[in-house]
């Protein structure tokens, strides 16, 4: 046994921030750390004290250019099917009409089961959907829209029908008896005319 005690650098036991010039133990208690990119097992410490760190990247993210690039990439998000989607699921299980769908993907599985049927078509109104999102919040009328078919009952793989917003509009809260009764005033008037 060797009676040499091992060298430890004691220069290395603290660390200056580079941003506040404050000296604090080196560790990642005090510094974020990343992996050194050739020492296997070795790390990096940041230049920056973690409390530095945080105000930093606090004043970045409050100012406009981020909130403007944050905008831009949602709205980018927002016009992919995957995100159109994701924004009409969480009506879908916030919706206070209830919702029996136990995920996302159970949900987009029924758009792509309706798509083996009716294509991108609205069901009712046989017109292109699409999936339009503008910035001033205002509707596109043929932007795909989900729609309770009996609006009695809450949102489920056998109640819902993606169709156009104009067709969700006109339809309304129509229920299936006030449609046949409907039906059958029109039929009582006009017979077969139209």
């Amino acid at each position: 046994m060797s009676l040499r005690r091992k060298f430890k650098n004691s220069s290395l036991e603290k660390k200056r921030c580079s941003r506040c010039n404050e000296e604090f133990p080196r560790t990642d208690q005090y510094f974020y750390t990343k992996k050194h990119h050739s020492r296997a097992g070795g790390i990096n410490y940041y230049a920056d004290c973690i409390s530095c760190n945080n105000k930093r990247s606090a004043k970045f993210k409050a100012s406009a250019e981020y909130q403007e690039k944050r905008r831009e990439k949602h709205n980018a998000y927002r016009q992919t099917e995957r995100g159109y989607f994701m924004e009409l699921w969480s009506g879908v299980y916030r919706s206070r009409h209830g919702c029996e769908f136990k995920n996302f993907e159970e949900f987009f599985n029924c758009w792509i089961e309706q798509q083996k049927t009716y294509g991108t078509r609205c069901p009712y109104l046989n017109i292109e959907m699409t999936k339009i999102k503008g910035k001033d919040g205002t509707k596109t009328k043929t932007n795909i829209s989900k729609d309770r078919i009996n609006s009695n009952l809450p949102y489920s793989r056998r109640n819902l029908m993606f169709c156009s917003w104009k067709a969700n509009d006109m339809k309304g809260s129509v229920t299936p008896k006030i449609a046949k009764r409907y039906l059958g005033f029109y039929k009582e008037r006009f017979g077969h005319e139209h």
